[in-house]
């Protein structure tokens, strides 16, 4: 395990650093055009502030730490610290935009996540959300907060009393997209509100803060769920794979909540829904 030395030097390392990404971040959003590129589908789209930002995190971390290993979603940077694999060497988890579609329409949940394992474990997170000015940060054992204030989770544990997040967008995806179309019937069937924010990291973030009592993803990426993760667990949430068992953030499918009753009643539906053929038209086929 780091020490509280390391992982605090880490920190202060890196905070500025992600201070300024999130200026980069609204010079592009303020912008009211974009250069917009598709990366393997129309729904998955890449702008020059995504590989911008991460450039810019990326440069500035190896020129103090050139030992660091790195796994971003753009990959911009050509060199023999990126990998695939969660190693022990330090190993920075960056999203350089979460929320990208959000952020071309100038929609305020988009932000740049940055998360740092050491020993296969995550030990800092740092989401910036400069469009909403605020910045969530956690470090292990150390707590969660937002703007320097303490956060925590919801004390909510019944999903009829419950906000739940879940990622509607993924039904663009054809050969996912039967799955989630079952499950969401389910969970909005059950819940006070199923809301949707395009943006996992943001998502995550509100969980943390208390704003919503739980949320679930799958199909993800590690950049999306890194940062969020501590910072969920920090605030005093659960955080598991969807059937329940250790989260892995080299395959990030969850069931976050504040409270772990909760998390199980949704993983009790995510298994009705998965049982079922089709649902539709009011009744459970």
């Amino acid at each position: 395990m780091a020490s509280q030395a390391v992982i605090n030097e880490l920190y202060d390392f890196i905070y500025p650093l992600a201070l300024k990404a999130g200026e980069i971040l609204m010079e592009g959003y303020n912008k009211a055009s974009k250069r917009v590129d598709i990366k393997s589908d129309f729904y998955d789209v890449v702008t020059d502030y995504d590989n911008r930002i991460e450039d810019f995190l990326w440069s500035e971390i190896l020129k103090k730490y050139p030992q660091h290993k790195f796994i971003g979603e753009e990959d911009t940077a050509k060199n023999d610290n990126v990998c695939k694999e969660l190693t022990n060497d330090p190993t920075w988890i960056i999203d350089p935009i979460d929320g990208t579609s959000n952020f071309i329409k100038q929609i305020p949940h988009t932000c740049v996540s940055i998360g740092l394992a050491i020993n296969k474990e995550i030990v800092l997170g740092i989401v910036n959300t400069p469009a909403q000015g605020k910045i969530y940060t956690a470090k292990l054992h150390q707590g969660a907060f937002c703007n320097g204030q303490a956060i925590h989770v919801s004390d909510c544990e019944r999903v009829n009393d419950a906000n739940v997040g879940y990622e509607v967008s993924l039904l663009h995806a054809a050969d996912i997209r039967d799955k989630h179309i079952k499950r969401i019937y389910y969970i909005a069937a059950q819940s006070r509100r199923l809301l949707s924010y395009s943006c996992v990291v943001d998502s995550l973030c509100m969980v943390a803060a208390g704003h919503l009592d739980a949320y679930h993803v799958e199909d993800m990426y590690p950049w999306d769920c890194a940062a969020g993760y501590l910072l969920i667990k920090e605030a005093g949430g659960v955080v598991t794979h969807p059937y329940g068992g250790k989260f892995d953030i080299m395959k990030p499918d969850l069931i976050c909540a504040g409270r772990e009753k909760l998390r199980s009643e949704i993983e009790g539906l995510i298994r009705k829904a998965d049982a079922k053929k089709s649902v539709g038209g009011g009744k459970e086929n």
